[in-house]
């Protein structure tokens, strides 16, 4: 693969990537989603962001199925919270109740203490379980359905949401929705960016079982006019994507926020 700072392999991005968040390389950026009935923001999604020291960005999409494969996603993970949650901490103190998701992955799940953790470090930042989002990727099959479905039972009953990411892409099912105690549905920006009539129909299909559930649905990926057209016709309740704000640092969003 080529990064900014030349050819790297895999081999020595797993290596430096056991000790990047230790060695601050890691960072947040939070992606603004907006209700699409008054246009206010309303969440943000946290996401990882890696600079490397000699290659640069590292994008998301190369380091994170690394992580995943190496353990190293659980430090990862971890880290993402804690940024998560002290910025809906800030931003309650500027009174805005703004929640914020953060993504976790299916290999975080399968580890017995996650829903242990995110109840701890939601009692330590004293907030409302229902500031904070999980986002459950759909993008692959999930494997130990039974028992990922148990502990988002659990997680759910600790208040927190729960947002299925990446519907449409191939692999969730209207049975998903049935079976996961799921708050929120996320649209693949697949979908919205070029989805055909036809897909849209039987998209619409598929969310019946979600507005029965007053599931709160989510469109990604509006980049162009179309895109948000797309979304509203949908009758999606919220938005997010390069249209409507880019993921910033927290100084930047901060400053967003304030106008």
């Amino acid at each position: 693969m080529r990064l900014t700072g030349g050819v790297v392999t895999n081999a020595e991005l797993v290596s430096d990537l056991g000790e990047a968040s230790a060695r601050g390389e890691l960072f947040a950026v939070f992606q603004p989603q907006f209700d699409l009935a008054n246009g206010s923001i309303v969440a943000a999604e946290a996401l990882c962001r890696w600079r490397h020291p000699k290659h640069g960005i590292v994008p998301p999409d190369t380091f994170i199925p690394l992580a995943e494969a190496t353990g190293a996603i659980g430090a990862i993970g971890r880290f993402m919270l804690d940024q998560g949650l002290r910025a809906v901490v800030a931003w309650r103190r500027l009174g805005l109740p703004i929640g914020v998701s953060v993504n976790v992955s299916p290999v975080q799940l399968s580890t017995e203490d996650l829903v242990d953790h995110l109840g701890e470090r939601i009692e330590a930042h004293s907030l409302p379980a229902g500031a904070l989002t999980v986002e459950l990727t759909e993008s692959r099959p999930l494997d130990d359905f039974a028992d990922i479905a148990d502990r988002l039972r659990r997680v759910r009953a600790l208040g927190i949401g729960v947002a299925l990411d990446d519907f449409g892409a191939g692999h969730a099912s209207p049975e998903h929705l049935e079976q996961l105690p799921v708050t929120e549905v996320k649209l693949d920006k697949s979908i919205v960016q070029s989805g055909t009539d036809a897909t849209w129909r039987e998209l619409a299909e598929r969310l019946r079982g979600a507005r029965a559930r007053d599931l709160t649905v989510v469109a990604e990926g509006i980049e162009t006019p179309s895109h948000l057209r797309r979304a509203r016709d949908l009758l999606c309740d919220r938005a997010q994507g390069f249209l409507l704000g880019r993921p910033l640092e927290r100084a930047s969003f901060d400053a967003l926020l304030a106008r």
